[in-house]
């Protein structure tokens, strides 16, 4: 992927520090737009056409306009990446990446694991990533991720995470959103033979799934076919717990693609044997 950014100055921390609190208040916003339609329902439309459905709503797209809105108001200089409409370039360094619903599936079917993704990265580097789910417990959860580390934000308060470091694969806890929907024949075959050893696996979770790795919950998530605003939100929030994220050959995955997020970084050795027996080439 071609960089949005252009002439990026030394990296500020204030300049960090500042767009936390717009990326904390982005969060807040979505949660207006979205939740009440996610209680009482919403349009919904098959924007990949034909027999395979890939739905986006009424709020997907509201929500991420007025997102956009709010970014280029304070920081007209950022560049900006979203689900629903074309990337908006930028010279301050800073790239903005928003899903204001990821998880559509599960927000369309009543599901409360859907999130807001939101994440700001410097020079095509991740810094700060959200994974916000407003219709979590009785009043919403917050995962936040940053160069101080990861916390979780709810009812009961702030709490720092991290992640548990587990050391053996016949002990790990694995997720992984929809194998049969993501992966091809190659990549399913790679991804089942660490899940029979595995201790037990979990689906459909999305990215609340990467929060619980965090978390200290869950240890392992492997996926594939993943956009740039899927994953980008999900690495600060991992990382920041002092796990890892990369791509299926250790590199970055900042542009997504094949992705696989572990508690404890030692682990990725283990599995990455597995992965790069995926039968196509496909990164």
């Amino acid at each position: 992927m071609t960089s949005l950014t252009s002439g990026s100055p030394a990296l500020n921390k204030s300049e960090i520090d500042a767009r936390l609190i717009l990326a904390r208040a982005l969060a807040d916003h979505a949660r207006t737009l979205t939740l009440p339609l996610f209680n009482a329902g919403m349009v919904v439309e098959n924007k990949a056409g034909g027999s395979f459905f890939d739905p986006v709503t009424n709020a997907d797209k509201d929500a991420e306009l007025a997102l956009r809105g709010l970014i280029i108001e304070a920081y007209p200089d950022d560049a900006i990446v979203g689900e629903e409409f074309d990337d908006r370039p930028g010279t301050s360094g800073f790239i903005w990446t928003l899903d204001p619903i990821d998880g559509t599936r599960g927000f369309v079917a009543g599901i409360p694991v859907w999130s807001t993704l939101i994440a700001l990265g410097y020079d095509d580097k991740p810094v700060i990533g959200i994974i916000d789910l407003p219709a979590m417990g009785r009043a919403g959860e917050r995962y936040i991720g940053m160069p101080a580390g990861t916390v979780r934000e709810d009812i009961s308060g702030t709490t720092t995470l991290t992640a548990r470091k587990c050391t053996a694969l016949t002990d790990v806890i694995l997720g992984c959103t929809e194998p049969l929907a993501m992966f091809t024949q190659g990549e399913r075959a790679s991804y089942e033979m660490i899940r029979r050893t595995a201790k037990f696996s979990r689906l459909g979770l999305d990215a609340y799934g990467y929060a619980m790795v965090a978390a200290g919950r869950m240890d392992m998530i492997i996926e594939a076919d993943l956009k740039p605003c899927d994953v980008r939100a999900l690495i600060p929030v991992i990382e920041g717990a002092g796990g890892k994220l990369t791509n299926w050959h250790g590199g970055s995955a900042f542009n997504g693609g094949r992705v696989v997020a572990a508690g404890n970084p030692a682990m990725l050795d283990e599995v990455y044997p597995y992965l790069q027996r995926a039968m196509d080439t496909k990164i």
